[in-house]
């Protein structure tokens, strides 16, 4: 199974791409297509999806971050762009907006950073954030504090091996928004 994505950015496109063929093993490869942003992601992923036409997608998903906003409501004007611009994708497809943003799941396995870090040869570790994880607006600045305690990158390959060692259990646990996502990546 090929899956499209369409998010934000190179994080986030290396963290999802990680996080799906864990959470549905059907999938083979993720094509993702990071826009830059909110705003040129709004723009821009009805171009996107016509791409993705050319590659035989079984299935896709546009995802954006709420910022602590409605995520049904991000979803919703998602859905709205599609249906005013006419295109009919021949594909499955799914919007997903996070309760927050991708890194307040990544901050729920400190223990994944840590397994990061040991396998780059460093010695320091991180420390767990407290709970509760979802509705921190300063999500990304924490997790990157919890890099910089590791002394790891933010930057596209660690957020990736990171979501790649996350226990996905714990971050269901922390992050009850989450399920939102598996049930995403599921659905059709």
């Amino acid at each position: 199974m090929i899956f499209g994505i369409v998010v934000e950015g190179p994080t986030d496109a290396a963290a999802y791409s990680a996080l799906i063929p864990r959470i549905r093993p059907a999938v083979k490869r993720v094509l993702s297509r990071p826009c830059g942003g909110k705003s040129p992601l709004l723009q821009g992923f009805v171009g996107l999806l016509m791409e993705f036409q050319d590659w035989s997608i079984d299935k896709a998903l546009v995802i954006r971050d709420s910022d602590c906003r409605d995520p049904k409501a991000v979803e919703e004007k998602l859905e709205q762009r599609l249906r005013e611009s006419g295109f009919q994708p021949p594909f499955p497809l799914h919007f997903y907006a996070t309760s927050c943003m991708l890194d307040t799941w990544l901050l729920a396995d400190e223990g994944a950073v840590n397994r990061v870090a040991r396998q780059r040869g460093r010695t320091l570790s991180a420390h767990p954030v407290d709970d509760p994880l979802e509705g921190k607006r300063n999500a990304k600045a924490l997790f990157r504090r919890m890099l910089g305690q590791a002394r790891l990158p933010a930057d596209a390959a660690v957020y990736a091996e990171v979501a790649a060692a996350v226990d996905i259990e714990q971050v269901k646990r922390r992050c009850p928004y989450f399920q939102q996502f598996i049930d995403r990546v599921h659905g059709c």
